[in-house]
């Protein structure tokens, strides 16, 4: 079986997000050639940004050591039906490792057949740039340690889906 790579000709677009009752809820359809027949899972992947500085450059090493020795959230089954897809994260899987305050996930559908693995990017394409134009709410929990998390999906510049966990006070 090959590995999955992100592919510019298809992508999951998001047309529905709900952050409430402890579930970040997803739905929308799937774009590009005919969706693919297989197993579909939502992966979130850390997504570290690029560093400029050589500090920056020794964090992110040091991150990525860190939480490659952790198995990040998920995967989680996606509903797929006539090209349309439907899933549930709860916010409770998105900890992030101690001891970092926050963490970015990038979302990703991953469709699993019997020879290959197809990622897509989730996002918002068409329309308007999503970046700065909603704010959706943050939703807070406690994990076992007692310590306080907030979760909130957001936009990026290039309007792929990101779900940021942030430990508070």
């Amino acid at each position: 079986m090959t590995t999955g790579q992100l592919t510019a000709d298809r992508w999951a677009e998001v047309e529905e997000l709900w952050a409430k009752d402890g579930l970040i809820r997803l739905a929308g359809s799937l774009q590009g050639p005919d969706p693919l027949a297989g197993r579909w899972r939502l992966h979130l992947v850390p997504a570290h940004p690029a560093p400029t500085t050589p500090r920056a450059w020794l964090s992110l090493r040091l991150r990525r050591r860190r939480t490659a020795r952790r198995r990040g959230p998920g995967p989680y089954d996606v509903t797929v039906s006539a090209g349309r897809f439907d899933v549930a994260v709860p916010v409770r899987d998105l900890t992030p490792p101690r001891p970092f305050r926050s963490e970015r996930w990038d979302v990703r559908l991953v469709c699993h057949t019997v020879r290959t693995e197809v990622e897509m990017p989730v996002g918002r394409r068409l329309g308007r740039p999503r970046a700065r134009a909603i704010t959706y709410p943050a939703q807070c929990f406690t994990d076992g340690r007692g310590a306080r998390y907030r979760v909130r999906p957001r936009y990026t510049a290039d309007d792929r889906l990101l779900l940021v966990s942030r430990r508070v006070r």
